[in-house]
């Protein structure tokens, strides 16, 4: 079996050039990598001027929708804002999940569920009110292939109020938001690489980017993981039996440029640890054809407190550049990993740019690189298909306290999205994710992934 896997994974490194060599081939618009947070609910922008940052979302900007029925829309126009303004989306959504590893238990299931969001208009310009709520159930899931995270444990369906908060707006440009809600924030964020997103029990102080800064400061009490119908406090999400602590937030973003922008923030989990990050993001359009983009990054991870999770102290960097022609994007990244301790993110998918389907290469001591590439079709008659691939090395040492299995991982993911009619917002993503791992260090465990998502983006009104 060891050896079906490594050989699918030559063919597939083999089908990834094959792909980039297509890819060449000249042609309109174009993606860079994002992290798998990011790129996981995204689908390829046009170029990589419009590439995510992970400190983009800060203060995400909702535009509306075109109603799937307009009449309905049309009856609103002529009430109060609160009324008219109101926005009311379906997301459907139908998963499969297919996980094989080397003397680790598979995990398998077919899920179906999605989630509704209701956000009112503003009443008297001043309040308003959002309401998201979620679900997922089983279509097939062997009970002893659990694990997917599409599910509870035991491959249980279940539906939950993810979202339900109120938005205060205290001048135009600050607000406050109360309860229930969401983040996407670096290391904080909905991780919605699964069927329902992660969300927050959160109070939440926000600035939108006017004069060219922006900036979020928040006390967050509980967690609703992507797996579970509950909310828990922040240290028992990170692992930590019933203990209660919460987190508190602070993030700032100042944009020089639509194109150029630095971003930080700072996550304090008290008795835990302390997450410090910091980005750096440039692009720039050498022609109609051509445009560049660099980044840079820089995570400090501590414990703090009376350090529930034991005394640690590390940090991680890494740059990326990333060039798009046409349609056709190359993306080169690295990152390196202090040898105290592998940085954690227990409360939302890890902001590096070698953070893939599968690992996010960075452990203790490891040294990795990453080549990426994507393709969107419409340059040569297929609007709506889009490719990207990413190949990531990552190298630690072997032997010594910190030793582990030096790993390597491809992905490849492929999306069309219907651009017309009733279909109008349906979204087919495939992907498949190997990871190969040497087996000259204890522990080495390959892995294959296959996944197969079905989303629909249905405004009501």
């Amino acid at each position: 079996m060891l050896l079906i896997h490594k050989e699918l994974y030559r063919r597939f490194r083999i089908a990834g050039l094959v792909v980039w060599l297509i890819v060449l081939v000249p042609a309109p618009d174009s993606r860079a990598a994002a992290p798998e947070y990011l790129s996981g609910e995204q689908p390829v922008p046009a170029s990589v001027l419009d590439e995510a940052h992970p400190m983009e979302e800060l203060y995400p900007i909702d535009i509306p929708a075109p109603s799937a029925f307009p009449r309905l829309k049309k009856r609103l126009e002529t009430t109060a804002p609160f009324w008219r303004d109101t926005q009311l989306r379906l997301h459907p959504r139908v998963y499969y999940f297919d996980r094989q590893r080397d003397n680790v238990k598979d995990s398998k299931a077919l899920a179906y569920g999605g989630w509704i969001d209701y956000q009112s208009g503003w009443w008297r310009d001043r309040l308003k009110f959002n309401i998201g709520l979620y679900t997922t159930q089983k279509a097939y899931g062997p009970d002893d292939k659990d694990g997917t995270l599409l599910l509870k444990e035991g491959q249980e369906g279940f539906t939950v109020l993810g979202r339900a908060n109120a938005e205060l707006k205290l001048r135009e440009d600050i607000s406050v938001k109360l309860y229930r809600q969401t983040f996407n924030l670096p290391y904080l964020n909905r991780n919605d690489s699964r069927m329902v997103p992660n969300t927050f029990e959160a109070y939440s102080l926000i600035k939108t980017p006017k004069n060219n800064w922006a900036f979020l400061f928040s006390h967050v009490r509980q967690m609703k993981r992507r797996e579970r119908d509950d909310f828990i406090s922040m240290t028992e999400a990170a692992g930590f039996g019933e203990r209660d602590k919460p987190l508190t937030v602070g993030a700032v973003r100042y944009d020089f440029t639509d194109e150029i922008n630095i971003g930080a923030t700072s996550q304090y989990v008290w008795d835990f640890m302390n997450t410090l990050y910091a980005e750096a993001n440039a692009a720039w359009s050498i022609s109609d054809d051509w445009a560049i983009r660099l980044g840079g990054q820089y995570t400090d991870q501590r414990s703090v407190g009376d350090e529930i999770g034991g005394d640690f102290d590390t940090f991680v960097y890494g740059g990326k550049l990333a060039a798009s022609y046409r349609s056709a994007t190359l993306t080169l990244a690295f990152s390196s990993t202090d040898s105290g301790a592998g940085v954690i993110n227990p409360y939302g998918g890890y902001p590096g740019y070698l953070a893939l389907m599968i690992k996010n290469f960075n452990r203790a001591d490891e040294d990795a690189w990453l080549v990426g590439a994507s393709y969107d079709f419409a340059r040569i008659g297929v609007p709506g298909l889009s490719s990207f691939i990413n190949f990531a090395q990552g190298n630690t040492p072997e032997s010594g306290s910190n030793a582990s299995p030096d790993q390597r991982e491809f992905d490849l993911t492929v999306d069309y999205r219907f651009q017309s009619g009733l279909l109008e917002g349906l979204w087919l993503r495939a992907r498949a994710a190997f990871v190969d791992q040497d087996d000259d260090v204890a522990g080495a465990t390959d892995v294959n992934d296959i996944r197969v998502i079905l989303n629909y983006d249905l405004p009501i009104f």
